[in-house]
C-alpha cells in the first residue's frame, strides 16, 4: 500500500500568498470588473458620477493582512446616487455591481 498523503500547514506561507504580488493582481482583475460593471450601471445624467470611479490595490496590514482592491467613487454625490435621499431613488450602483443584488 503507498504512504499516505499528509498536509501541515505552514502558516506564514499561506500569508506571504495571500499578499503576494500574484494575489493583489488577481484582486486588482476582479476589481476592474466591478468598475466596470458599475460605470455601465450608473446613471448617465451628466457622466460625472460614472466617470469617478477608480481602483486602489495594496495589502491590508494588521493580524489578517492579505491583498486587497478597493473600488471606489470619488464623485461628490457618490453617496446620494449609492443610497438616495428623501427626495431621490437609491440606484445601489457599486452594491450591484458587486454582487449584492
Amino acid at each position: 500500500m503507498p504512504p499516505r498523503a499528509r498536509f501541515r500547514s505552514n502558516y506564514k506561507g499561506i500569508g506571504e500568498m495571500l499578499r503576494s504580488a500574484q494575489m493583489q493582481r488577481e484582486m486588482e482583475t476582479r476589481a476592474e470588473q466591478v468598475k466596470d460593471k458599475a460605470k455601465s450601471l450608473a446613471p448617465q445624467d451628466s457622466g460625472r458620477y460614472a466617470d469617478s470611479f477608480r481602483v486602489e490595490t495594496g495589502a491590508r496590514e494588521g493580524a489578517k493582512s492579505r491583498a486587497v482592491s478597493k473600488v471606489i467613487n470619488y464623485a461628490p454625490n457618490a453617496p446620494y446616487v449609492e443610497w438616495g435621499t428623501s427626495r431621490t431613488p437609491r440606484y445601489r450602483v457599486m452594491g450591484k455591481a458587486a454582487g449584492d443584488e
